[in-house]
């Protein structure tokens, strides 16, 4: 079975809330799922900044809590690292304020972001394999994974 291409199917499937439900008031499992798939396609399609700055950017001060969740300590302190570079508080929820705050970022901040950025994509932790695992064992939310 390819994990995978069989998340990307459960990411936009009922079966998850990611994109259909605020964020915020998604049930913990859910929130796990969707920091993790945001976190990963927003990085790794323009690395941390581009996190921040997007409308996925809401689940960056749960994303540690979300890797840790599934087994990805390497990935969470990662995260964690990045979160702390970019605000010294918790990352606002607002993406307006969350643009500001990023746009105001200095030359060595952004540099220190770049660096993050390879070490994630590195993928010190198999994110797929570990939110397959973590899917896989919680039938009654995302339901039953298919045999093959």
């Amino acid at each position: 079975m390819d994990k995978t291409a069989y998340l990307i199917d459960l990411s936009g499937s009922p079966r998850t809330d990611f994109g259909k439900t605020d964020f915020l008031t998604q049930q913990e499992e859910q929130k796990v799922f969707s920091a993790i798939w945001s976190l990963e396609s927003q990085v790794n399609n323009g690395g941390f900044k581009q996190y921040f700055e997007s409308w996925d950017g809401e689940t960056a001060n749960f994303a540690p809590t979300a890797l840790r969740a599934i087994g990805a300590n390497a990935c969470a302190n990662i995260v964690s690292r990045a979160l702390k570079i970019a605000s010294v508080d918790p990352m606002p929820h607002a993406r307006d304020t969350r643009l500001k705050l990023i746009a105001a970022l200095d030359k060595k901040a952004l540099q220190a972001l770049d660096s993050l950025n390879s070490e994630f994509f590195a993928y010190p932790d198999d994110l797929a394999e570990l939110l397959f695992a973590y899917v896989g064992a919680r039938p009654e939310v995302f339901g039953p994974v298919p045999n093959g």
